[in-house]
């Protein structure tokens, strides 16, 4: 062996001597080599579990794994914002000032096949989808005409009755909007105005709603009302999320508020700011729907060549609508809409593939508890039906039993409410910090190792002992000490030779006589005898 690795294999030896590793010692002081070699055995093999399971605490910590703290609160809260719609979008007595949509309920009831609509022999429920899309694509003209010929339903037209905490309400407490499915909707609390401190159906709103079948379009399928209960800075999206109340019902809609904050990167791609997909409604928070029907814009306008009404679009938008005079032009833009928005996800078009629309970061929602009763009770008579004044082209005057039935086949009684007043928080954190690897990477490294802070220190001294004798020492420098199988051989062989001497010594001693002449001991002084 050259000297300098010869000076390597000394400085490491010396550190097997006082290092505070476990099984490092053994390996360098080991008398035998067999005894060596297991000892390195077993040392690797420990080395090998620590490296093991501090992969395992790595991989665990860049999962970035959260848990979710739920704190209740209680106390007085603002009241949401609900929007409510009739189920059947336009009055179909109105639809006449319309041609477009006149022409659709007349070839919608035929019994005959329409190329022009794509109506063929396909199940019923293909043939509603179908009708709905082409109805929504004359939303911006029936909008358009609303004022003038009233195709859509006015306040007095839905609503009854209507009072909140005790109080009556009317029109004005409500804000109007035009919704591609459901034509009319009303808002209440749209400012966030109210406010609710006591849970229970009297303090929270109640409406009596008045649908009409008779003027239900063909295609319309269920009768009664749909709400939607959300925070006033959201979009209320009621085909999507909205929930319906049937006639002839009295639905009873217990809340609960529920607000979840999400923790962003790396721990989620959840956003409070927005994604790069451009968002076409005016929303002042960030919410994922909004993002997710701008998306599905965006594919409409890039595969059909125009836009659909039912979707938010840019203003600035050169597209045109999908829907023009022409029939068979439309017909194959309806064709190409649904199968967008028709796809599975599998085989077409995907928009958590397609779409960069995280989850918001901050969200808040409304949990419904909905229980339902007959309505109106047998021995119940409607305040309408009892006003001898009261003269509806609905029911014969003066008819109660009359009036009853038309009330069960074509009202809804509605109550929202706070089932009670705590209020549910769900906050995640983080489940596993730098703290917690630094806490089981010391435990791993102590169970295999033996390993300390102070073990780390002595390493790092190594590492600095043998840079400075690399930088400072000549690689052919000659090394007499290191010679005759290095420096622990040569202290052994003087240890021995002390011992030795020592023995000899001690044999000496016991085999002569202290005063003897000869004994190389020095002695005390002969005692003087007095004469």
């Amino acid at each position: 062996m050259k000297p300098f690795w010869k000076g390597i294999a000394s400085i490491c030896i010396d550190f097997s001597a006082w290092t505070t590793t476990h099984g490092v010692p053994h390996i360098g002081l080991a008398k035998s080599t067999v005894l060596r070699v297991i000892w390195s055995i077993i040392f690797c093999a420990c080395v090998f579990m620590f490296v093991y399971q501090f992969i395992t605490i790595i991989t665990k910590f860049l999962s970035y794994p959260v848990n979710v703290d739920t704190s209740l609160s209680y106390g007085s809260r603002v009241f949401p914002t609900v929007t409510i719609c009739n189920l059947n979008a336009y009055k179909v007595n109105a639809v006449g000032s319309n041609t477009a949509l006149a022409n659709l309920v007349t070839a919608y009831q035929s019994t005959n096949a329409n190329a022009n609509y794509g109506f063929t022999s396909n199940p019923f429920y293909d043939k509603v989808i179908r009708t709905v899309k082409w109805m929504n694509l004359f939303f911006n003209d029936i909008v358009s005409q609303d004022e003038t010929y009233g195709t859509t339903y006015t306040y007095d037209d839905l609503f009854i009755s209507c009072s909140y905490n005790t109080n009556t309400c009317n029109g004005s407490d409500f804000v109007s909007y035009y919704d591609p499915f459901y034509g009319k909707c009303y808002t209440f609390n749209s400012e966030g105005t109210q406010t609710s401190s006591r849970a229970g159906p009297l303090y929270g709103l109640s409406l009596l709603l008045r649908t009409n079948q008779a003027q239900y379009l063909p295609w319309t399928v269920s009768a009664g009302a749909v709400f939607y209960a959300y925070d006033k800075d959201d979009l209320p999206f009621m085909y999507t999320f909205g929930y319906q109340a049937s006639t002839g019902m009295a639905s009873s809609v217990g809340l609960r508020y529920v607000e979840k904050t999400k923790l962003s990167a790396p721990y989620s791609t959840c956003t409070d700011k927005g994604s790069s997909q451009p968002i076409y409604y005016e929303t002042d928070t960030y919410q994922l729907e909004a993002c997710i029907q701008s998306c599905i814009q965006d594919e409409i306008i890039a595969t059909c060549g125009c836009y659909d009404p039912t979707f938010g679009v840019a203003d600035d938008a050169n597209s045109t609508c999908c829907y023009t005079s022409d029939l068979v032009t439309t017909n194959t833009n309806v064709d190409c809409i649904l199968t967008i928005v028709n796809a599975d996800g599998i085989t077409g078009y995907n928009v958590f593939d397609e779409c960069d629309c995280p989850q918001a970061c901050t969200a808040s929602n409304y949990e419904i508890t909905l229980s339902t009763a007959y309505w109106p009770a047998n021995a119940y008579t409607p305040t309408e039906c009892i006003d001898s004044e009261s003269d509806y082209i609905y029911w014969t005057k003066g008819n109660t039993n009359s009036c009853t039935t038309w009330y069960r086949d074509n009202t809804v009684y509605l109550e929202i409410f706070y089932e009670e007043m705590s209020y549910q928080v769900l906050t995640e954190s983080a489940a596993y910090t730098l703290l917690n690897v630094i806490s089981d990477t010391g435990g791993q490294v102590g169970l295999w190792l033996g390993m300390s802070v102070v073990s780390l220190i002595e390493i790092l001294t190594l590492i600095l002992v043998l840079i400075c004798y690399c930088i400072t020492r000549p690689k052919d420098a000659y090394l007499s000490e290191f010679d005759d199988n290095d420096l622990m051989k040569q202290l052994h062989e003087e240890r021995k030779a002390q011992q030795a001497k020592d023995l000899q010594q001690k044999q000496k001693l016991d085999a002569k006589d202290l005063y003897d002449e000869s004994h190389d001991m020095p002695l005390p002084p002969a005692v003087q005898h007095a004469k």
